[in-house]
């Protein structure tokens, strides 16, 4: 079997080629023309260039593919055009490659925010590619991982987590919106990346939307709390009251500075992303711990 990974020179799919490598999956990488980090890549990866947003550069990538796990996207950008661009676009155009070189089977590396009650940029374009893959007629599994965190904790992939993580470190004084009520399922970037190899390994997946978390649901106070235990810091958290954390936008400034957009850095205090991981657990045999 070959499978393609997309976005495969990134810290979670340099991961994903290390896990599929070691069940004996022939492993092709898909990254951007001049990634440094594809040097780093695990012995044995296949490498081709190409730009998701360029259907001709990256035809040749397909070729001979079995199996697809299409995790190249954007989370960050004060562009709301570069989601619908990269994320919904680009989903589309792996999708018709795809089809053009009779893949298999297609896994699309979501995300919860597709849940939220009110979608972000992000969050609009990840479901935009949610459909695309499902109105493809490939064989096809939707992954949605919560918040990653990367191990050690604040190392490896997770930018989300590392950005809130900084936020509380760096602040003797630190506020969070609602007192920081908002209940998350971070997962640890280990369990992601086995999560999402058996979604294309598992007959059981096929035509099935799963969400990856960990095991233990927190808010977004317990985390900070633990993530200062872990630095050995007593800083003091203040309450914001959320008109003020939606009328200032201030956290915007304080934790993502320029590349995050001021509803996207609200929306994780905002709304909670605790799904129940069932299916995952009973399909795929995923058994998640608790990264915090």
């Amino acid at each position: 079997m070959i499978a393609l990974v997309t976005g495969g020179a990134g810290v979670v799919g340099k991961a994903l080629c290390r896990e599929l490598l070691g069940r004996g999956v022939c492993v092709r990488v898909l990254t951007l023309p001049g990634d440094t980090q594809a040097g780093s890549l695990p012995e044995g990866v296949e490498v081709y260039f190409g730009n998701v947003t360029d259907p001709d550069s990256i035809r040749k990538a397909f070729a001979g593919v079995d199996l697809v796990y299409h995790l190249a996207a954007i989370l960050l950008s004060t562009n709301p055009g570069a989601f619908d661009r990269i994320n919904a676009g680009g989903t589309r155009n792996v999708v018709l490659a795809a089809k053009e070189a009779d893949v298999s089977r297609l896994v699309y590396v979501s995300s919860i925010s597709v849940t939220y009650p009110i979608l972000t940029e992000y969050g609009k374009s990840k479901l935009a590619g949610e459909s695309f893959v499902k109105d493809s007629g490939l064989s096809w599994t939707i992954v949605r991982p919560t918040l990653v965190i990367g191990e050690p904790v604040g190392h490896g992939g997770g930018i989300e987590f590392n950005m809130y993580a900084d936020y509380v470190r760096r602040f003797p004084v630190y506020f969070l919106p609602g007192g920081g009520k908002c209940l998350k399922r971070p997962v640890a970037s280990t369990d992601l990346v086995k999560g999402i190899a058996l979604a294309g390994l598992s007959e059981r997946a096929v035509g099935k939307t799963y969400a990856l978390a960990g095991q233990r649901i927190m808010s977004m106070a317990e985390m900070a709390q633990s993530i200062l235990n872990a630095a050995k810091k007593r800083h003091l958290m203040l309450p914001l009251p959320w008109w003020i954390a939606r009328r200032l936008a201030v956290l915007k400034g304080w934790i993502g500075g320029r590349p995050v957009a001021a509803e996207q850095a609200l929306a994780g205090f905002l709304f909670d992303a605790a799904p129940d991981i069932a299916d995952a657990e009973l399909d795929l045999g995923y058994r998640p711990g608790s990264p915090l």
